[in-house]
């Protein structure tokens, strides 16, 4: 098979002729840019400028060399812009905290402060993330103490609706022309990025600090439902645009990026996610069900059992990833739980555990039997559980591939 035609299988709950993989493929499963470094090195391929198209996670482009030694099935159709705003054109070259020289968005501004801190100006000039002048990402500044009896000011609902970005016909002419080159040019299965508009808990959203929004989801969920509501609304716009420029070329589509687990329960109480989250992320995949032949993908790190069920009742087809070391997220009971209902698109190997600090007869052990867990009927994709990390062995991540070749054959 070729790698579209695997995924298409394993995405439609069918048993393909081997389970696909993905690593750097997507977002939620990408390579962190020192990590990519180190896998060139390692197979000898002169990658001394590779280009960081995400600049929160550090994500590396993946070029094609790197991509074959990964047996990856998953190409991405990246945005044009990602967390801090910067266009992803016009590349620069910075030589990042770990001493490699790597490119950046040429808009990519930041200034060093006393103690070698590297505070990073998104697209507006605003002082936006820092990175520690030993770091490897760029953490969002802590949010403010809010006085809900002072400082609480509710959003004007209007006003928040309209600074929703809405895709402009320059974006969507650019990501047609490239979605329809890696149609005809590869084989590999089209995966669409994360969309504007989307709905959030995580950052500020409509100007609410997470601490803040939390407490209002409890505590005001009327406002907090017509707050939802306008960027559902939103989503929906910028969804019909986006399938009308690339929803011939794609197979899946990344519907929410939005982390609703910690590792011990859900953020908030699974009745608020049903009341107020449900409906408007029903809204957005029944549109592109009813549009499209795309497949929508759900991202959400911890344990999230109780929620999955309304996952399911809002059109998620896709659920990455399962953090299998988080409170009541065995891999096993999900697959006799929602298998039938849900593609599992990770859980191949712990990312907090295994995959960087065990050696790489833990990583084949893990894989096999994540493998005979998830892999019977079709319906995953086999990825780590995050994205690989700069502290990765690069042997884990052959066993990890190689494991797959050899024990994940139908």
């Amino acid at each position: 098979m070729t790698s579209r035609e695997r995924v298409r299988k394993a995405i439609s709950h069918q048993e393909p002729d081997r389970v696909p993989i993905d690593i750097g493929g997507t977002k939620i499963t990408g390579i962190h840019i020192d990590e990519y470094i180190k896998i060139s090195k390692y197979l000898g391929i002169d990658a001394e400028l590779p280009r960081c198209y995400e600049q929160f996670q550090m994500l590396a482009h993946v070029e094609e060399p790197v991509r074959r030694w990964l047996h990856g099935d998953v190409i991405q159709l990246e945005n044009l812009t990602e967390t801090w705003g910067y266009k992803n054109q016009d590349w620069k070259i910075w030589e990042n905290t770990a001493g490699n020289k790597i490119l950046m968005p040429g808009q990519f501004a930041y200034r060093t402060d006393a103690e070698g801190n590297i505070q990073l100006l998104d697209a507006s000039g605003k002082h936006a993330a820092t990175m520690a002048a030993t770091g490897g990402y760029f953490e969002r500044l802590p949010n403010p103490p809010v006085d809900f009896t002072t400082d609480f000011v509710f959003a004007d609902i209007e006003k928040f609706r309209k600074s929703i970005p809405i895709y402009l016909d320059e974006e969507l002419k650019i990501l047609e022309k490239r979605a329809k080159l890696m149609y005809e040019t590869t084989d590999y299965s089209i995966h669409g990025g994360a969309l504007k508009g989307k709905l959030g808990t995580t950052g500020v959203f409509a100007g609410h600090y997470f601490t803040e929004w939390l407490c209002i989801l409890a505590a005001e969920p009327e406002y907090a439902g017509e707050l939802l509501e306008a960027a559902a609304d939103a989503a929906v716009e910028n969804i019909s645009l986006y399938l009308q420029a690339v929803g011939k070329y794609i197979d899946t589509i990344l519907i929410s990026t939005t982390d609703f687990g910690t590792q011990t329960g859900e953020l908030f109480s699974p009745e608020i996610f049903h009341d107020l989250y449900m409906p408007n992320y029903k809204k957005m995949c029944e549109y592109v069900h009813k549009n499209s032949d795309v497949k929508t993908m759900f991202h959400s790190c911890g344990s999230i059992r109780n929620i999955i069920p309304y996952f399911i009742e809002a059109g998620c087809d896709i659920l990455n990833p399962i953090q299998a070391n988080s409170y009541r997220m065995d891999p096993g009971e999900l697959k006799k739980e929602f298998g039938d209902q849900l593609v599992f698109w990770g859980a191949g190997v712990d990312s907090q555990t295994v995959y960087p600090s065990g050696d790489a007869q833990m990583v084949r052990n893990q894989v096999k039997e994540r493998l005979e867990i998830l892999m019977p009927g079709g319906g995953c994709v086999f990825s780590p559980i995050h994205n690989t990390q700069y502290d990765v062995p690069v042997e884990n991540i052959e066993a990890f591939v190689q494991t797959v070749l050899t024990y994940g054959k139908y």
